[in-house]
């Protein structure tokens, strides 16, 4: 049983990893994420379930059989409007090009926090997006073989499936399945029983903040 302060999202978010405790009280209102994925364990808040790989919003209550979870404690603090703020963010965490080295990732207003390790299998950073309706670029693999869902934090965004890589040529695609998200929201699979993906994209609906989970097949 443990209950772990993580540091990767300060100063900006307080977020702990909460680890097999039977009863664990949130009292800000709060995002909480069930991480429980190898074991196929809900949390529950009030005796109902929160699957795993989903999330939820909750304040003043005590969550339940909590195998593996992360709670973004107080979420909503973080005030995106505020021009002070979002350029600290884009001062002290690195752009998705620092980050990736990958030419398709130059200059997207993209920008993410220093990666976590928990449980022994999953990752995680936070990442803000400085732009409406900005796409991240399609793409079907990852720089290392693992499932990924994201989940989002702040403001709106959404996921989506894309006929093919034709951005890379002429800077058009095709969508023909979005999943759109708000704070709490976490995407459905876009991953097979093999890990293969189809080529999809994120992409800001608003100035936005969300959280890539990957985890080690």
């Amino acid at each position: 049983m443990s209950v772990e302060k993580l540091t990767f999202a300060e100063p900006f978010f307080t977020v702990l990893y909460v680890e097999k405790e039977e009863k664990f009280s949130v009292e800000p209102m709060s995002l909480v994420i069930n991480l429980a994925h190898k074991a196929n364990q809900p949390l529950y808040v009030r005796d109902m379930p929160v699957a795993p790989l989903k999330a939820t919003v909750v304040a003043g209550v005590e969550l339940t059989h909590v195998e593996k979870a992360l709670v973004f404690l107080d979420y909503a603090k973080l005030n995106l409007k505020d021009k002070t703020t979002t350029e600290k963010i884009k001062t002290n965490w690195r752009s998705l090009y620092q980050c990736s080295g990958q030419e398709r990732h130059k200059g997207l207003p993209y920008y993410k926090s220093p990666k976590v390790r928990v449980g022994g299998d999953t990752e995680f950073n936070v990442c803000y997006v400085d732009a409406y309706n900005y796409p991240s670029g399609p793409h079907r693999e990852h720089d290392r073989n693992f499932d990924e869902v994201h989940a989002q934090i702040l403001g709106m965004g959404m996921m989506q499936k894309v006929e093919s890589k034709e951005w890379e040529q002429d800077r058009k695609i095709k969508v023909y399945q979005e999943f759109i998200m708000a704070p709490g929201i976490i995407h459905d699979k876009f991953y097979n029983k093999k890990g293969e993906y189809p080529w999809h994209q994120y992409c800001s609906i608003t100035p936005c903040v969300y959280l890539p989970i990957e985890i080690d097949r």
